[in-house]
């Protein structure tokens, strides 16, 4: 019934009140705040979004799902996901993304400039694969930024284009403490859509299955 906590200072958020004080799908929201809605924060303020930019986010799981809103609040004037899932797809959209990309490669970075008519201020890079960041340079214009989660890649040159690249690890509590915990409590966010299926403790085999086969965006295990 209790644990030890070491660093809780920094790896818990206070929510007021009781769980039973709020709607299932408050409660999913509340949760991400602990790892993927900071995170897709993360990958927008590093790649410095502000008001007017065209954001592309490659990646569709709940990271990416989170990378939209994140771009959304940020004030972001165009947002394409590059996603070839139908469900996920239109999660992004109903979150604010304003264009969806189906397409890879050449042929997919072709369709996002035609759609932004030229590059990407900013690239949102949230799956972690050498071809992901691939994508997220090839939509870029000159001097584009990248905020990417990917950690084991030699670059290349991005200085002819003058690119910025940035990333690292988020810290979850500081975006919720400065201001995702009201976005959510306000209404303002729902990033909670990403828990797709919930499961048993002893389903969480199957709930990492799921994720793995696309059955699922984000499994939730209920106690």
């Amino acid at each position: 019934e209790y644990i030890r906590f070491h660093f809780a200072n920094w790896a818990l958020v206070k929510i007021p009140g009781q769980p039973s004080d709020y709607t299932e799908g408050m409660l999913k929201s509340l949760l991400t705040l602990a790892d993927v809605m900071p995170t897709g924060y993360h990958a927008a303020r590093v790649a410095h979004v502000k008001p007017g930019d065209k954001v592309v986010v490659i990646g569709d799981g709940a990271v990416g799902q989170c990378a939209v809103i994140a771009a959304k609040m940020r004030g972001a004037s165009q947002i394409v996901l590059m996603s070839r899932h139908e469900d996920r797809q239109q999660m992004a959209l109903e979150s604010g993304a304003t264009a969806v990309v189906a397409e890879r490669g050449e042929e997919g970075i072709a369709k996002v400039r035609e759609i932004l008519g030229g590059g990407a201020d900013a690239a949102l890079e949230c799956v972690g694969t050498e071809a992901a960041v691939e994508q997220a340079l090839g939509v870029l214009h000159n001097g584009g930024r990248i905020g990417i989660h990917y950690n084991n890649r030699a670059l290349g040159s991005t200085f002819a284009q003058n690119i910025s690249v940035a990333g690292g690890a988020a810290s979850a509590t500081t975006y919720d403490k400065q201001f995702l915990l009201k976005a959510v409590l306000d209404g303002d966010i729902n990033p909670g859509r990403v828990f797709t299926t919930s499961y048993k403790l002893e389903d969480i085999d199957q709930a990492y299955k799921d994720m793995d086969e696309r059955k699922t965006i984000k499994s939730m295990i209920v106690f």
